[in-house]
């Protein structure tokens, strides 16, 4: 994959006499914010619009673009200089996610996050949502299975300030991060919000 990064160079944000375009400036931040992601490995839409509005020198919060901006951004970039490059990668991760919910399929699996939704690179990790009695279920799969992992925490939220921490197992396959978020069986029913447009997570299973 070709690296664009060293051909472009963020300008900054200089304050003048006249009033700045917020639309234009908008723009800029979620432009730059989708290059973090896509060229820099960002995962989080949050912490490159962050970083965008540093490298631009931007602080007034009324210009910063919301997330789906970003994410309009992100494709738009990919499909300027990823292209086929990116498709591919898509499909490579797609497939070790199917392979991964065949494995799991005991527990449910359903894939979420940017692998599902399009947005995904080449450093994306694997996203699965998977239903337990007892979160040490997975640990014992995984070492059954002798998998190593480790043991991360992951906010599952319910509303946009509101949210629960759950056990989740990372492991790789092959270059792939996989994440396995837990959900107890008791909670079949509970539809967590993607965190980053705040609407009902799309969910995956091996048939869809």
């Amino acid at each position: 994959m070709k690296n664009y990064s060293n051909s472009y160079k963020p300008c900054s944000y200089k304050p003048s006499s006249h009033k700045p375009d917020g639309h234009k400036l908008q723009q800029q931040i979620a432009v730059e914010a989708a290059r973090l992601i896509n060229e820099e490995g960002l995962d989080n839409v949050h912490y490159a619009r962050k970083k965008a509005t540093q490298r631009l020198g931007i602080t007034d919060e009324h210009v910063f673009p919301d997330n789906e901006e970003i994410l309009t951004q992100i494709k738009v970039h990919q499909s300027l200089y990823h292209n086929t490059a990116q498709e591919r990668v898509l499909t490579e991760l797609r497939q070790t996610a199917l392979n991964a919910m065949k494995l799991f399929s005991q527990f449910k699996a359903k894939l979420i996050g940017s692998v599902l939704s399009g947005h995904a690179h080449e450093q994306s990790s694997i996203d699965l949502l998977v239903m337990v009695d007892s979160a040490e279920e997975i640990a014992f799969f995984l070492m059954e299975h002798k998998i190593p992992y480790s043991l991360q925490e992951w906010k599952l939220f319910s509303a946009k300030h509101h949210y629960q921490q759950v056990p989740a197992y990372q492991f790789y396959a092959g270059n792939n991060k996989i994440n396995l978020i837990t959900l107890a069986e008791r909670e079949r029913k509970l539809s967590p919000l993607n965190p980053t447009s705040w609407k009902p997570m799309q969910k995956a299973t091996i048939k869809q």
